[in-house]
C-alpha cells in the first residue's frame, strides 16, 4: 500500500524547504526560480529549517498512524527522524553553523555545479550566476552575524581565509570561460557582478583576519557530545568501540602490505615499494587528468561485462581539476553527485594538484588512480548516486540534517571504500602494485577512524594526527595536514568510510551464510547502491526485506 496522503504532505513540505534552501533545489536538480537566489546567511536559516522539519515530521507521525503506508515510505519516515535529530544536534550540541567562518564553500559550491553541468543553455545559467553573484553581499553579511555574539574555531577561520583568497581567481576563471559564448549585454552583467563579489570578499577577508586576533573556540565536542552523536546516526558502535576498530585494522593492514611488499621490492620493505610504485606516475598533472578519465571508463567496461552491477548506460561523469578555492578542503580527490531532478545524471570528479609537483606520484600514480576511480566514479560514488537518484527523493533527506557529518555517510563512503576491495577481489587490476595501493587506502581510512574519534573528543590535536597520518600513510605531509584540518570540522564523517566498509561487509557476510546460493551479489549491489543515502541501519532493513523477497 501506498499513502497518496503521506506523498502529498512531503511534496508540500519540499516546496517550503527548498523556499528556506534555493542552495539544495539546485544540488537537487529543481532549477527555476532557485538557481537565482541564495538563502539567507545568518541564523534564520538555521532556525526556520529546525521549525520545519520538527513539525515536518510530526505530521508524517500522524499520518503514518491513521494510512498504511509502503516499505519505502516506512523507511522514509525513519530517515525523517535522523535528520531532524541531527539537526537538533547541531543547532543544540555543537553549534558548527557559528563556529565555521567559511562563507565561501556554500556559494562557490553552487556556482561550480552551475558551471560545469549542461542542465541548461550556458547564457540561461550565467544569468542565473549573475544574480547569485549580486546577492553574494548581502549573503555574506548575514553570514557574518553568527558571529556577533560567538568566536569561530581560529584553525578554521585560517582555512576560511585561504578559501576566500583563492576565490576571486575561480571567478575570474567563470569570466574567461564565458566570453565568446554569451551575448555582449550578459556579458557586462557577468563582469559587472563579478566586480562587486570581488570587493564584497575583499570586505569580508577583512573581517576574517580580524578574527585571528582573537581567543578562538574550541573545535572538540567532548566525549559526551560525541558518544551522542554516534547514537544519533545508529552504528551499533560506541565511540570506544569505533576506535578500537580502527586500531585494529591499522594493524592488520600494515602486516599484509609489509607482506605485498615483499613481493614488490625483496628485502627492501614499505619503503622500497613506495619507491617503486611512486616512480610508476604520469610525468604531469594534466596526462593524470587523462589517465583518471580513461581509468574510470575501463572500471565501469568491467562491471557490465562481470555483470557485477545494473549501470546507467547515459549516466555523463566530467573528470576536471579542483577549483583552487576547494582545495584545502579536498587535498585529493571527490565526487559531485549528480542532481537528483536533472534529466541528465552528470556529475563532476575534481582531482587536486598537489602543492609541490614532486609529490605527483604520492597519489596520482597509476595504481592509485585505479584505486581512486573505483572509489569516486564506478562502481563507486557516481555509480550510487546515479542509482540513489531513480529512488524517491524523500530516501535522500537523512542526508539534510545541519552543518555536520550526515547520517548516511556511512553507506555512501563505506559504499565505495568497500567497492575498492570488491573490484580487487573480482580481478580488476590485481597486480601487487594495485593491492600495495588499495592497502595504503585502507590503512588510510583506518587513520581516518583514529584522527576522527580523538580529534572530536578533545584527546589530540590537530598536529599529532597529522603526524600520525604522515608517518603511517607515507603521504605527503601538507596533504595530510589538509586532511587532518578537515576531519576537526566534520566529527563523524573521516570514520564514516571504514566503518561503512566494515558494516558493509558484515551484512553481506550475514545475507550470505542465511542465504547460501540463492544470494544475488549483483541483486545486493544494486540494492545498497539504490539505497545509498539512506543510513545503514535502514539500508540493512531494506536490503534485508528485498533480498529475502
Amino acid at each position: 500500500m501506498t499513502s497518496q496522503k503521506f506523498d502529498e504532505h512531503n511534496e508540500q513540505m519540499l516546496k517550503e524547504f527548498l523556499n528556506i534552501n534555493p542552495d539544495t533545489a539546485t544540488g537537487l536538480g529543481i532549477h527555476e526560480p532557485y538557481d537565482w537566489q541564495l538563502p539567507h546567511g545568518g541564523f534564520k536559516k538555521h532556525e526556520d529549517n529546525q521549525k520545519l522539519f520538527t513539525s515536518w515530521y510530526k505530521k508524517a507521525q500522524e499520518i503514518a498512524a491513521s494510512e498504511d503506508l509502503s516499505l519505502e515510505q516506512r523507511i522514509s519516515v525513519k530517515a525523517l527522524k535522523c535528520a531532524v535529530d541531527l539537526y537538533q544536534f547541531s543547532m543544540d550540541d555543537y553549534p558548527h553553523w557559528k563556529m565555521n567562518p567559511d562563507a565561501i564553500q556554500m556559494p562557490g559550491g553552487l556556482l561550480f555545479m552551475m558551471l560545469t553541468r549542461d542542465y541548461a543553455p550556458y547564457d540561461h545559467r550565467v544569468s542565473a550566476m549573475c544574480s547569485r553573484l549580486m546577492r553574494l553581499p548581502k549573503y555574506l553579511k548575514e553570514f557574518e552575524s553568527r558571529f556577533d555574539d560567538s568566536k569561530p574555531v581560529l584553525e578554521w577561520t585560517r582555512m576560511a581565509i585561504v578559501s576566500a583568497e583563492q576565490f576571486p581567481d575561480f571567478l575570474r576563471f567563470i569570466e574567461a570561460t564565458s566570453k565568446g559564448r554569451v551575448s555582449d549585454s550578459l556579458m557586462e552583467d557577468l563582469s559587472r557582478s563579478i566586480g562587486e563579489a570581488e570587493a564584497a570578499v575583499k570586505e569580508h577577508l577583512n573581517w576574517l583576519r580580524q578574527l585571528l586576533d582573537k581567543p578562538g573556540k574550541k573545535f572538540a565536542m567532548g566525549k559526551k557530545k560525541f558518544a551522542k552523536l554516534m547514537k544519533i546516526r545508529d552504528l551499533g558502535l560506541t565511540p570506544e568501540k569505533t576506535l578500537a576498530l580502527g586500531e585494529k585494522y591499522l594493524k592488520e593492514f600494515k602486516d599484509e602490505r609489509e607482506r605485498v611488499a615483499e613481493r614488490i621490492a625483496p628485502g627492501e620493505g614499505v619503503h622500497g615499494a613506495t619507491r617503486i610504485v611512486r616512480s610508476k606516475c604520469p610525468k604531469t598533472f594534466e596526462q593524470a587528468l587523462t589517465a583518471t578519465e580513461n581509468e574510470m571508463n575501463k572500471a565501469k567496461k568491467f562491471i557490465m561485462k562481470n555483470d557485477l552491477a545494473t549501470v546507467d548506460p547515459v549516466a555523463k561523469l566530467k573528470v576536471i581539476e579542483t577549483p583552487a578555492f576547494m582545495a584545502p578542503l579536498l587535498p585529493y580527490a571527490a565526487l559531485f553527485m549528480p542532481s537528483k531532478f536533472d534529466k541528465l545524471q552528470e556529475g563532476a570528479y575534481v582531482v587536486t594538484r598537489p602543492k609541490d609537483p614532486k609529490d605527483l606520484g604520492s597519489h596520482l600514480n597509476y595504481a592509485s588512480i585505479t584505486n581512486t576511480a573505483v572509489h569516486e566514479a564506478y562502481p563507486g560514488h557516481f555509480h550510487q548516486g546515479v542509482q540513489s537518484n531513480k529512488k524517491h527523493w524523500m530516501l535522500q533527506m537523512a542526508g539534510s540534517g545541519g552543518d555536520i557529518a550526515s547520517c548516511a555517510d556511512e553507506t555512501v563512503e563505506g559504499w565505495a571504500h568497500y567497492c575498492e576491495k570488491m573490484m580487487f577481489d573480482h580481478g580488476y587490476e590485481a597486480t601487487d602494485e594495485a593491492a600495495f595501493e588499495l592497502l595504503n587506502g585502507a590503512i588510510w581510512r583506518a587513520c581516518r577512524i583514529i584522527a576522527d574519534v580523538k580529534l572530536a573528543q578533545g584527546e589530540a590535536t590537530i598536529e599529532e594526527m597529522t603526524e600520525l597520518m604522515t608517518r603511517e600513510t607515507g603521504m605527503a605531509r601538507s596533504a595530510m595536514e589538509d586532511e587532518v584540518k578537515r576531519y576537526s570540522h566534520t566529527p563523524g564523517q573521516a570514520l564514516s568510510y571504514m566503518i561503512g566498509r566494515h558494516l558493509l561487509l558484515g551484512l553481506r557476510k550475514e545475507l550470505e551464510e542465511k542465504m547460501g546460493p540463492k544470494f544475488d551479489e549483483k541483486k545486493f549491489h544494486d540494492l545498497v547502491a539504490g539505497y545509498g543515502f539512506l543510513p545503514f541501519n535502514l539500508v540493512k532493513e531494506i536490503v534485508t526485506s528485498e533480498l529475502r523477497a
